[in-house]
């Protein structure tokens, strides 16, 4: 019997990522981001007997910067004054969303087989995404960055594909940590060049779903 899934299946998993250190312009800011991910099993034509590959089907996940956080952990404390208010007066907190980018056609994650006896895998995830931050205007200018309408939601994407690697004894995942292998770089679609945010360390745990 194999060890590895059935191909054609689809895949559900929670994802959780407590104290991500995000770096925004200037701004260090430490957010949770919680939601899932769900991949459908498919060959790996160069490698069938011992691999599959994994197409995303599904990826969203977001995190929110409270309206009123005083926490002194960050180098760079929160306050009610960094977010904006609404009309009523209100503090809106700033959500910021990392989603799914587009149709996964390069298949690029794999699921290798690396020992039957004991079962061991290697998992690589290959994502491209975008990152919509809403409520944006006053992270913005705290970060130093000037926008040209600070207050519509600000979308980037991923400059380079981001890369996630874990080991695991069995697949789907059971809160597994996966590795981020190099740093996520978020910019604007019409300037690629410059860097807007900035996450060099992503401690995500990954299990699968039910739902």
């Amino acid at each position: 019997m194999s060890l590895l899934p059935k191909i054609g299946i689809e895949i559900p998993c929670s994802c959780l990522a407590l104290n991500t250190p995000m770096t925004i312009g200037t701004s260090l800011f430490t957010l949770d981001f919680k939601g899932g991910i769900k991949v459908r099993v498919e060959i790996n034509p160069n490698e069938p007997l011992n691999s599959v590959r994994l197409r995303v089907v599904g990826h969203k996940i977001s995190a929110e910067l409270p309206a009123d956080d005083s926490s002194t952990e960050s180098p760079q404390p929160r306050s009610a004054t960094v977010q904006p208010r609404s009309a009523t007066g209100t503090p809106r907190p700033t959500t910021i969303t990392i989603e799914q980018q587009d149709v996964d056609l390069d298949l690029k994650s794999v699921l290798r087989l690396t020992s039957k006896f004991p079962p061991r895998f290697e998992q690589l995830m290959v994502l491209s995404f975008t990152m919509t931050i809403e409520n944006p205007e006053a992270v913005l200018r705290k970060a130093g960055i000037q926008m040209t309408v600070p207050s519509e939601p600000l979308v980037l994407s991923t400059k380079n594909p981001v890369q996630l690697v874990s080991k695991l004894t069995k697949f789907p995942p059971k809160g597994d940590m996966y590795k981020l292998m190099n740093p996520m770089e978020l910019v604007l679609p019409d300037n690629p060049d410059t860097t807007i945010v900035k996450i060099d360390s992503f401690p995500i745990s990954v299990g699968e779903s039910k739902s």
